[in-house]
């Protein structure tokens, strides 16, 4: 179970639930879907595994601390991004 999922999709449905009490015309058109997603969400929380943890970079990379792509230990830049790298301490 993904307990964010579940009250993000706790948080929608209610903001739709909240769009069907102002009765507003143009409001109350959007709560149908967004009591609709969050439900979706709800569900789909309750059969998506957690998430194992952090990811690691393969031997000799780090991610880029902008992009988040593999780079090599030996790159001062980013090859996708050209972000400059930290140095190692």
């Amino acid at each position: 179970m993904r307990p964010q999922l579940l009250v993000g999709g706790l948080l929608v449905a209610l903001m739709g639930a909240g769009f069907y009490a102002l009765e507003i015309p143009f409001v109350y058109f959007w709560s149908v879907p967004f009591v609709a997603g969050g439900a979706i969400m709800i569900v789909a929380s309750l059969f998506l595994p957690e998430s194992s943890g952090p990811m690691t970079p393969p031997p000799g990379f780090r991610f880029c601390v902008f992009c988040s792509t593999p780079v090599p230990l030996t790159s001062e830049r980013c090859p996708q991004c050209n972000g400059l790298q930290p140095k190692e301490a």
